[in-house]
């Protein structure tokens, strides 16, 4: 059934209707455009499409591709996260399971549609029916606002390699990949499952979009030539599917024959109110909510402990934002203002950052492991309101069950692969993980005068305007590295 909101878009939509789902380029090449998720249900092919998902779910095989396990296998197994070839990658497993869409669909002009998040935040209407097969009950958040970022589409931001130095790939899968993956939770909380909900695909055809916008946007943005190495090889998508040469997805015009209703990058954030407040107490959370990922930097929060520079301590992340201190001798703060003093590196060197927080023994809670939350982490945000530098000066790095689980699928599969899963699945337990955060560039940016404490804050981010309760997140030790 279309919802009222979808009744009042389709007279806009049914304008682009003639478009889709195809331009014919030539005798014998048709260019398919995938269009808004907005302008999809309300066209020709959205019931056969979910139709088409029905089928999928209801086979319960894993051999074939007509199989909706056949793919949660093959991105378990083969995806790259936190490494070359993230979107890449995805985009040669979009390609291939577009085309086994069709096959099951029996619609030769079937095409995956894209979640414009930065338009519409709410998760479609589409996928909360329950006797829709876009359902998936476990879900723990339906906003994503809190997980968008404008950071990849600045105008520095040149170069696609991770690597290479102020890099699109990274940033666009840290944001917003990650915390979309993080807000929505349940099994897209989860990278080793993520692709059973059928909002997967339609993110990841967004985040495929928002590459291609990025490159179409021209001024100095630019991705390998497609002669050079980093095109040579192919990606593997299972037995039974035919493999994807890496240069098609340079291009994907050109060698998979689609574009997108809409390529041009994401300009404005969608506006968010602060709930009302109260309380001095109840203004800050609802200014750390606000405008987290945004224009102005969040206040810091509460302190919950300090620790020396070189020593280590304990934390447990729940509901609330917190701070750790860091305290530093007059010896430490000399030999920070020191490191950061020095010439920058190389962009592209693999040297470790010489000041770097450390969280060892990362592990999810039973709560945590739900999703529907991540925590951005800064150092040294104002105490006070007034005039301060945008959030990203500040921001570390994020972290929630998303991150957690590519780390411990990573840390099970080193050396042993898939075998290294299946070890993981029959002990009945994940490896606490570590993960390091670079903090040289973000101190330079804001240069704090004093340099008595490094304060490190956990800010939180929910999907869901009333957020379960509860420990998410342990870190056995939180600590701040620093090179002799």
């Amino acid at each position: 059934m279309i919802s009222r909101r979808r009744f009042l878009q389709s007279s806009a939509s049914l304008a682009l209707l003639p478009l889709l789902p195809r331009v014919v380029r030539s005798a014998d090449t048709v260019v398919r455009t995938r269009p808004s998720w907005d302008t999809f249900c309300t066209g020709p092919l959205y019931e056969p499409f979910v139709a088409a998902i029905g089928a999928m779910r209801a086979n319960r095989g894993t051999t074939t591709p007509a199989n909706w396990g056949y793919w949660v296998d093959v991105h378990q197994s083969s995806c790259p996260h936190r490494s070359p070839y993230f979107l890449a990658w995805h985009r040669g497993f979009l390609y291939r399971f577009e085309e086994n869409l069709r096959t099951v669909s029996g619609n030769p002009d079937m095409v995956l549609p894209y979640w414009d998040y930065y338009t519409h935040p709410q998760i479609p209407p589409e996928f909360l029916d329950t006797t829709s097969p876009l359902w998936r009950k476990e879900r723990t958040g339906e906003d994503v606002t809190e997980a968008l970022s404008l950071d990849p589409f600045a105008d520095d931001v040149i170069n696609f390699q991770r690597g290479s130095g102020n890099a699109f790939e990274p940033k666009l899968e840290n944001a917003p990949h990650n915390p979309v993956h993080n807000l929505i939770g349940g099994a897209m909380g989860d990278v080793a499952i993520s692709p059973r909900d059928p909002l997967f695909w339609v993110h990841h055809a967004n985040i495929d979009r928002l590459w291609l916008a990025w490159f179409e946007a021209g001024d100095g943005r630019h991705m390998p030539r497609a002669y050079q190495n980093y095109w040579q090889g192919s990606f593997q998508y299972g037995d039974a599917v035919e493999e994807v040469p890496r240069v098609w997805a340079r291009n994907p015009s050109r060698y998979m024959f689609y574009q997108y209703e809409n390529e041009t990058m994401p300009a404005a954030l969608p506006p968010t109110d602060p709930p009302p407040s109260t309380s001095t107490a109840t203004a800050r959370a609802a200014t750390l909510s606000t405008f987290s990922l945004r224009g102005t930097a969040p206040l810091r929060p509460a302190s919950v402990g300090t620790t020396a520079l070189g020593t280590s301590q304990s934390l447990v992340l729940d509901e609330h934002s917190v701070t750790v201190d860091v305290a530093l001798t007059a010896q430490n703060a000399s030999q920070v203002r020191s490191m950061l003093l020095r010439p920058q590196a190389a962009q592209a060197t693999a040297k470790p950052d010489p000041l770097r927080l450390v969280l060892d023994g990362v592990q999810l809670t039973g709560l945590g492991a739900k999703g529907g939350y991540f925590y951005k982490i800064y150092v040294n945000l104002p105490e006070q309101p007034g005039v301060n530098q945008p959030e990203r000066t500040y921001l570390l790095g994020m972290l929630g069950s998303f991150e957690i689980g590519v780390a411990q699928m990573q840390a099970a599969m080193q050396g042993k692969g898939m075998q290294g899963m299946h070890d993981m699945r029959a002990a009945g337990g994940k490896p606490d993980v570590r993960f390091v955060f670079p903090m040289s560039e973000a101190l330079r940016g804001i240069w704090p005068t004093d340099l008595d404490t490094l304060s490190i804050s956990f800010v939180r981010a929910n999907g869901r305007a009333h957020p379960a309760k509860g420990h998410t997140i342990r870190v056995k030790t939180l600590r701040v590295e620093a090179d002799d």
